[in-house]
């Protein structure tokens, strides 16, 4: 594979021949390295990108820029807030095909979606017509291509469909299945499309607002039938078309792309002047797409990764570059156990690896454990006689005899010592030393750094 050097240097605009040669231009992609919210905190406080984290043992870069290959992208600008320099070694360290460029942008100025994309139209970085938009903490299947095909021919007919939403059904948590908790618990969409061309011309997610209005002119345009639904989740990957860009920088106040810039754009109700944006509907339920919000969709994208719901996604099929070094394989009830290094893995024989779980390289397992549900990264050291329910452990993490842990996150190198309790819902920090006997009370966030009581509230350093 082929190595590219990231670069964060401006690139010039189209030239005049760009409509003569509008066929060769190449699929460009722009990546989020941020998610602009608070909410992978402490972790985000340690320096560390939230796309370079994790999940499953593998980088979430890794994910977002495997699938934009195989969708056919050829130049991605992953745009970086916070951690750009981490970013950038990162990419640049990174192996990827030789048809495939990737750029990262730099500017720790920005503090929203809004401003990102308002200074990717100032650089006059994209050029392609369409492009995807795309968050780095989205782990998905979808085949792209049906989905940029529908756009085009939608833009060809109508230069005012500007942006196609790909938005995939998702059901309540108590209805179980792949997608029942990978819908953060904080959103509460609705969306009102037309029942045959999937135009949006509704869209809220306001939760705190108990009543909606539709504008008696959509009814019109659609036979007296508009399909409302609040079953719909937004997957995080989009197709736009320049104009958005534009639309950004004219108008200063939109931080937001759905909260502000949808809602605005489908309300629009002066015909011949609306931007319209349409949907594209996972509706295969072999296709997945989701978003790592928070820690609860974090583990609940993790175990649908787990149980195959995401195939050809998976732990046994690892992103391009990892074959080198890692080699997972299936086991019974859904257990996986890297190969590729295994000599330097020991299990104890009194140790139960019970299901949903995986097994990194070179980790060694004391006597009497239960393991369930729980992924083990590379280098990890776990005791005797520990319990392990629903964990993550990152790489290099230390273990000492009796410790009992359920539904925590462990960052690389934590130490956790003899006789300790970990609460369900605990984040535990890069390197931090939690002592014998201790008892941390549930949902606990503990790390090393000092919050930045100046940052922006939209940041997620």
């Amino acid at each position: 594979m082929g190595k590219h050097r990231p670069t964060s240097s401006s690139l010039s605009g189209g030239g005049d021949n760009a409509n003569d040669n509008k066929h060769e231009q190449k699929l460009q992609a722009v990546l989020f390295a941020d998610s602009f919210t608070n909410t992978f905190r402490p972790i985000t406080l340690d320096s560390k990108a939230k796309v370079l984290c994790p999940l499953n043992n593998v980088t979430m870069l890794d994910y977002s820029i495997e699938f934009l290959a195989g969708a056919g992208v050829e130049e991605i600008f992953v745009f970086c807030v916070h951690g750009a320099d981490e970013v950038e070694r990162y990419v640049f360290q990174s192996s990827w095909s030789n048809v495939l460029q990737v750029h990262c942008v730099k500017d720790a100025t920005c503090a929203t979606p809004g401003d990102a994309l308002r200074e990717l139209d100032k650089r006059g970085l994209v050029r392609s017509d369409p492009f995807v938009l795309m968050s780095g903490d989205v782990i998905t299947n979808v085949d792209l291509r049906l989905a940029l095909d529908a756009h085009a021919k939608r833009r060809k007919a109508d230069s005012s469909a500007i942006m196609t939403m790909l938005l995939k059904p998702v059901g309540p948590p108590s209805s179980g299945g792949s997608s029942a908790c990978v819908r953060p618990a904080s959103e509460d969409l609705v969306v009102g499309l037309h029942p045959q061309t999937h135009r949006i011309l509704m869209y809220d997610d306001r939760p705190h607002v108990a009543t909606l209005k539709i504008p008696c002119d959509f009814f019109q345009a659609c036979n007296s039938t508009i399909e409302i639904r609040n079953d719909l989740m937004p997957i995080g990957v989009d197709i736009c078309s320049p104009e958005v860009l534009s639309r950004f920088s004219d108008e200063f106040d939109y931080r937001h792309i759905y909260k502000q810039f949808v809602h605005d754009t489908v309300a629009e109700e002066e015909e011949g002047l609306q931007s319209k944006i349409y949907a594209h509907l996972l509706a295969n339920p072999c296709e997945y797409g989701a978003r790592i919000v928070d820690f609860r969709t974090y583990h609940a994208i993790s175990r649908d990764i787990i149980r195959r719901w995401c195939y050809p996604v998976g732990v046994d099929n690892l992103p391009s570059g990892y074959e080198k070094n890692y080699r997972y394989v299936m086991q019974r009830h859904f257990v996986y156990r890297e190969v590729f290094g295994e000599p330097g893995t020991r299990i104890a024989r009194s140790t139960q690896i019970v299901s949903d779980t995986i097994v990194g390289a070179n980790v060694q397992i004391g006597e009497r454990c239960i393991v369930q549900g729980t992924v083990i990264g590379n280098y990890c050291e776990i005791g005797n006689d520990v319990s392990l329910k629903d964990c993550h452990l990152w790489e290099k993490v230390c273990i000492s005899d009796n410790v009992k842990i359920e539904g925590c996150v462990l960052c690389d190198g934590v130490v956790i010592r003899s006789g300790a309790t970990l609460g369900t819902g605990c984040i535990i920090g890069k390197g931090c030393i939690i002592g014998e006997n201790a008892v941390i009370p549930p949902f606990t966030r503990i790390t090393l750094c000092v919050k930045d009581e100046e940052g922006d509230e939209y940041d997620d350093a």
